[in-house]
């Protein structure tokens, strides 16, 4: 039974720089061998949930500035309709509507992270939206698709732990970690070890968490994967920082 993942998936040159977290996600591979893999993004959010259900979802370039190599890169994973019917299924059974997505591919919050977990691109790779509406939906998705983890499914919410992109990204990638970031995370992590839900949603009460998170979305991909687990006590896989502001953390729900 794959423990939910969350990723902290950073700069799309992740991809192609040897930084520790770059190995750390090619580890993952070793995390489980699963069925499937259905990933909660922070870059795709929608009012109405929605799940892809291509036979080969797209690879969407979503970002600019970081070189023609990966301007170039597709990873061609292939999808799994019949699962995606089947989710939709399931989050129904759940009070939950959701659309079946037949044109839009995997943003780079998904297909980073998975050509690096799985660069073969053998196992199919559903993306469902994340919800737009509040940090509570977010936690309801995750309790809607717990079940998923029974059916040899490896759930990954892909986001980051803190993201102030206007101070990461003037950066160099080795940047010494800003005390910003520092002092939010560790404020954190003990929450995520804990499984105290109610702390973790208590985010914005932590120090710094409007600098290290303007906005949500790149946050919420952790409620997703807590409350997928069954609100299981995160383990701490990895940590490291990228461009000063950027905490690289993966952690598992088990």
């Amino acid at each position: 039974m794959p423990a939910p993942l969350f990723i902290s998936h950073g700069a799309p040159d992740v991809l192609i720089k040897n930084t520790p977290a770059h190995q750390a996600m090619k580890a993952l591979r070793h995390h489980a061998e699963p069925l499937a893999y259905v990933i909660i993004s922070a870059h795709w959010q929608s009012g109405n949930l929605r799940i892809t259900a291509s036979d080969y979802p797209a690879t969407i370039h979503d970002f600019h500035g970081f070189g023609a190599q990966l301007d170039a890169y597709r990873y061609p994973v292939p999808g799994a309709p019949r699962l995606a019917s089947d989710i939709q299924a399931q989050l129904k059974r759940h009070g939950l509507m959701a659309e079946l997505e037949m044109k839009r591919g995997l943003d780079h919050g998904a297909w980073i992270p998975m050509a690096l977990i799985r660069p073969e691109a053998d196992i199919p790779v559903i993306q469902i939206s994340l919800p737009r509406q509040d940090d509570q939906a977010s936690l309801t998705l995750g309790d809607a698709l717990a079940d998923l983890r029974h059916q040899n499914i490896q759930i990954i919410g892909s986001g980051a732990l803190t993201h102030s992109l206007s101070d990461s990204l003037p950066m160099p990638e080795t940047a010494a970690p800003a005390s910003f970031a520092v002092a939010f995370r560790s404020s954190l992590a003990p929450a995520i070890e804990a499984a105290d839900t109610e702390r973790i949603m208590q985010w914005r009460t932590l120090p710094h968490a409007h600098r290290n998170h303007p906005t949500p979305e790149h946050l919420r991909p952790l409620l997703v994967a807590h409350a997928a687990s069954g609100r299981e006590p995160g383990k701490l896989l990895h940590t490291s920082w990228s461009r000063a502001a950027l905490a690289m953390d993966i952690w598992a729900f088990e």
